[in-house]
């Protein structure tokens, strides 16, 4: 991690104690969330298709079928361990500079619901209407969007690394897989929130 993303002293409360705040909160939801589908995969590494269609999202599933819980269930919901374990890691790193930056927890709770949520809705239409959506990484792209648009409101020089960090990330994650779409928009949705919504934190 670069010095920039190191907590100063005089300004962060950062502390022990982050290592038991929102960010590993997530981490551990997300990995209990895949050791349940594990269990009705019956496979310790991947996650069947059936735990997929009944936990990813998709308009076919959420309107034809009405699995109306898959646009939440789908943010925790991966693919198999790799997956996850990508995720996990990027998670950490943005879930914990947001702690860095005194963000409350309630906040990071939110933004990593709301971005995903929202992102992976969004992107539906265009992927396809039988197409399905599963993993952290709408969230994910919301929370390094929301550490930029932070950096944004403060006038920081930062936010140039930022979109660096978004643009690399962006690169590293597409495949013929992955719903670029919805890491799209969650960075946006994140760049919104962090620059108009007033977190209550010293800029």
């Amino acid at each position: 991690m670069s010095e920039r993303f190191r907590p100063k002293k005089e300004t962060s409360k950062v502390s022990d104690e982050s290592f038991k705040g929102p960010t590993l909160n997530l981490v551990i939801i997300n990995v209990i969330f895949f050791f349940f589908s594990s269990i009705l995969s019956q496979n310790l590494f991947l996650t069947s298709p059936q735990v997929i269609v009944i936990t990813g999202f998709s308009l076919y599933t959420f309107f034809e079928i009405g699995l109306i819980w898959t646009p939440l269930t789908s943010v925790f919901t991966h693919s198999g361990i790799a997956h996850i374990s990508g995720n996990m890691i990027f998670l950490f790193i943005y879930g914990y500079r947001l702690e860095e930056m005194n963000v409350k927890p309630r906040f990071i709770y939110a933004a990593y619901l709301i971005t995903g949520i929202l992102s992976t809705i969004i992107a539906a239409p265009i992927i396809g209407y039988r197409s399905i959506s599963l993993g952290a990484s709408g969230s994910i792209f919301g929370l390094l969007g929301l550490v930029g648009g932070i950096e944004m409101k403060k006038k920081s020089s930062n936010f140039k690394s930022i979109l660096l960090a978004s643009f690399l990330l962006f690169i590293m994650s597409t495949s013929e897989n992955t719903n670029i779409f919805a890491h799209l928009f969650g960075l946006l949705i994140g760049i919104l929130i962090g620059r108009y919504y007033n977190f209550d934190i010293k800029l």
